[in-house]
């Protein structure tokens, strides 16, 4: 399966360096951004270069930043000529969840499904957290976190 990682500016580039540094190099994994000097005709080239390096019969699964952004129409517009799957609204916990699971062989239709699971789990209050902990009377030194 080859991930293609597309957003506004430098932000997949991060993604894409991030995951490296935390679980090492990966493989048919790549980054397009989308800058101001571009227009979406630019971009959705620069998506076809990574769309073109699939092997036949490997899924492709696009990962962009905000729905209704212009990374995430430039795909869907692309969805119209390549069989692609796409999530949108990445970030660091979801990513490296995804290439866990593709880590272990699972095929991108199940990704998609687990991904939007995990989703939900991504983003939390840490100052709610603390206060559920001290309310609990767990023990914590928040000098620890």
């Amino acid at each position: 399966m080859r991930i293609v990682l597309v957003s506004h500016g430098s932000f997949s580039k991060g993604l894409y360096e991030t995951m490296e540094m935390v679980l090492g190099p990966q493989e048919k994994m790549s980054y397009v951004g989308l800058y101001p000097h571009q227009g979406i005709d630019e971009l959705k080239e620069n998506i076809e270069v990574e769309f073109k390096k699939a092997e036949p019969g490997e899924e492709i699964l696009v990962l962009t930043d905000l729905f209704y952004g212009s990374p995430f129409n430039a795909i869907v517009q692309l969805m119209n000529k390549w069989d692609v799957y796409h999530l949108t609204g990445i970030n660091v916990p979801l990513l490296m969840e995804i290439l866990l699971m593709r880590g272990n062989g699972k095929n991108a239709s199940e990704i998609c499904d687990e991904t939007l699971k995990l989703a939900t789990n991504t983003v939390s209050d840490v100052r709610k957290y603390l206060a559920d902990l001290k309310q609990a009377n767990v023990p914590s030194d928040e000098d620890d976190f």
